[in-house]
């Protein structure tokens, strides 16, 4: 069953968090990425690798997206969902 992806608005209009229905990490403790070369983790590696994405925090059951001050969530939202999908696969 494809994982289904909630998106809910954060206070900072360049951050978006995406809420799963399943789990994105153990660990209890956020873990935040902004360099997809420096990056350990694949998830959050294919999310920056979005251009106009410039950073990505993973929690629990949620994908929290920043994205640059230029791009919009009309054209970023779309290509995360994109990759988390491909991420958990069909």
């Amino acid at each position: 069953m494809p994982v289904r992806i909630t998106p809910q608005d954060t206070p900072n209009p360049n951050a978006r968090r995406l809420v799963l229905d399943r789990p994105v990490q153990e660990d209890s403790r956020g873990r935040y990425f902004t360099d997809p070369r420096a990056c350990d983790d694949p998830l959050a590696r294919a999310i920056l690798e979005v251009e106009g994405v410039v950073g990505v925090m993973l929690l629990p059951n949620s994908v929290t997206v920043n994205k640059a001050n230029e791009a919009f969530w009309e054209q970023l939202q779309p290509l995360v969902v994109q990759k988390i999908h491909g991420y958990f696969g069909p």
